[in-house]
């Protein structure tokens, strides 16, 4: 896992490339300075814990791959909690996107600013998760941070009917009308601008 130390880099490039979102990024910044790994990862720590997202984008369409998360009831990207054995979020992020789609690491290619010795997600933010009983989980924070990968391979995958009960793909502008993706829209489409690579 990434040490507390990697961490705040990734944040500080973070707020760095995306300086409009500094303020907003003060409560994932304090949490992280708040605890030392492993805590910042742990599951039954409620005040939060990292988590990791994987945006797939299409390099045939430039559409989105969204999942329907069965227990939030919403339409999000594949994701999760960072497990031990991930050496990084990053790896993490990877996993789930396995785990969750069937879609391996070697059929996504990281689409991350060059230049940075730790990769810099597209995306980060703290968001409110409500109390789960069932699985004994009392309400708390989960603080994201979320890579585009492009993705070269059939659109049809195969789901984990535990996590999600549907995927679909959407396009740009689709994602730009989504509240939980606003924000996020624009920063894929500057990614993919970046390898020259427009929809």
């Amino acid at each position: 896992m990434n040490t507390k130390a990697e961490i705040q880099t990734m944040l500080a490039a973070y707020t760095a490339r995306y300086p409009d979102e500094r303020a907003a990024m003060e409560p994932f910044v304090r949490y992280v300075a708040s605890f030392d790994a492993p805590a910042l990862y742990d599951r039954k720590n409620f005040v939060g814990h990292l988590t990791a997202g994987a945006l797939i984008v299409s390099r045939q369409t430039g559409c989105v791959l969204l999942l329907k998360h069965k227990q939030l009831g919403k339409w999000l990207q594949p994701g999760g909690h960072v497990e031990a054995s991930d050496a990084s979020v990053l790896d993490a992020a990877f996993r789930e996107a396995r785990e969750e789609t069937g879609i391996g690491r070697d059929r996504l290619e990281l689409l991350a600013p060059s230049g940075s010795l730790l990769p810099v997600p597209a995306d980060a933010d703290g968001h409110y998760i409500p109390p789960c009983p069932s699985k004994g989980e009392d309400e708390h924070w989960h603080f994201d941070m979320r890579f585009v990968f492009l993705f070269d391979g059939d659109p049809r995958v195969v789901i984990d009917r535990a996590e999600s009960d549907g995927f679909r793909w959407v396009t740009l502008d689709e994602l730009a009308s989504m509240p939980d993706f606003r924000r996020v829209a624009p920063k894929i489409r500057a990614a993919l601008s970046e390898r020259e690579i427009a929809f």
